[in-house]
């Protein structure tokens, strides 16, 4: 039995609810929130795949103080590459996971927990970096995943996209391509919240079309709150040392993503914040907008945009 990373006798929320037997991927997990999802999940006994891109170095790292901090078992924590900045980096983490033995295909939670908080230029896939790794990458390993997701009528799989507060301060949901090809303007710009608003309309748009099959799946999108990591490496230092003045440290950040990945009772669909449901913007009541959104997705992705189960 692992030992939580988070105070259990805390009177607001805390992940107690036992995961054992229960398979994550949990994306940039070597640090920050990330880090701290994939330690709370196996400190509740769950098997957590760590995923990214920073090397197997500082992921074996993470692994180990994984295993030091909360007393899991070292077989319970696995490393697998993959870079959100290539499409195709996507696809080969799919088609290597679908090299996995059987029995360690099934998928019970997927944490799309990696993201940016903005950076210049655009990717290999030629997207505006913020839109590709917030956005579109994160689509994309959904999709691909989605067969594997071992789930039940009375334990459904789960889901987990971290988006923010910033989606709400946004002009609309993009879906212009050439806008989005365009390069953005750095750390923190409007292209940050708007790829934030696409990860909330495709939560919203997959979770229809789960209900739809049906599949046991659940889908929800959660606002971790500022928090004092990683995520602010690309804003000047003067400005990093003023947000960890003010900032949460992750593994409360974690702890909404560790809600909606082990609570029983949420919301498929739902935006979550500080463990309990929250108002998203008025943006995604076009249903119209987010069914384009999601055409034009499996566009530039190269996936069925009806057949919801793809590899």
């Amino acid at each position: 039995m692992g030992i939580s990373p988070v105070d259990t006798h805390a009177k607001e929320w805390v992940p107690r609810r036992r995961q054992d037997g229960r398979r994550f991927v949990v994306t940039g997990a070597n640090r920050g929130i990330g880090y701290a999802t994939a330690a709370g999940l196996a400190a509740l006994g769950a098997q957590v795949v760590l995923a990214g891109h920073e090397g197997s170095d500082a992921f074996q790292a993470a692994i180990e103080r994984i295993e030091l901090e909360t007393g899991c078992a070292r077989d319970q924590l696995a490393f697998m590459p993959l870079d959100l900045r290539s499409l195709d980096s996507v696809r080969q983490f799919a088609r290597a996971w679908a090299q996995r033995p059987r029995d360690e295909q099934q998928l019970h939670g997927l944490i799309n927990n990696a993201g940016i908080a903005g950076a210049p230029g655009t990717s290999a896939d030629g997207f505006e970096l913020c839109f590709q790794i917030n956005y579109l990458s994160m689509f994309l390993l959904t999709r691909l995943l989605l067969r594997f997701m071992s789930g039940s009528a009375a334990e459904p799989a789960r889901i987990v996209c971290v988006s923010s507060s910033a989606h709400l301060f946004t002009l609309g949901i993009p879906t212009d391509e050439p806008y989005l090809r365009r390069p953005g303007g750095g750390f923190f710009s409007l292209r940050y919240g708007e790829s934030k608003l696409c990860v909330n309309a495709f939560v919203r748009e997959l979770a229809r079309r789960l209900r739809a099959e049906p599949l046991p799946v659940e889908v929800v999108a959660v606002h971790p709150g500022s928090t004092a990591s990683g995520f602010w490496h690309s804003f000047p230092p003067w400005a990093q040392r003023c947000i960890a003045r003010v900032a949460q440290d992750p593994s409360r950040a974690a702890r909404t993503s560790l809600f909606a990945a082990t609570e029983p009772r949420v919301e498929s669909g739902g935006y979550y914040a500080d463990c309990a449901p929250a108002a998203p913007s008025f943006w995604l009541a076009s249903a119209d907008r987010a069914a384009l959104l999601w055409r034009k997705s499996c566009a530039w992705s190269g996936v069925s945009p009806n057949k919801l189960l793809v590899q």
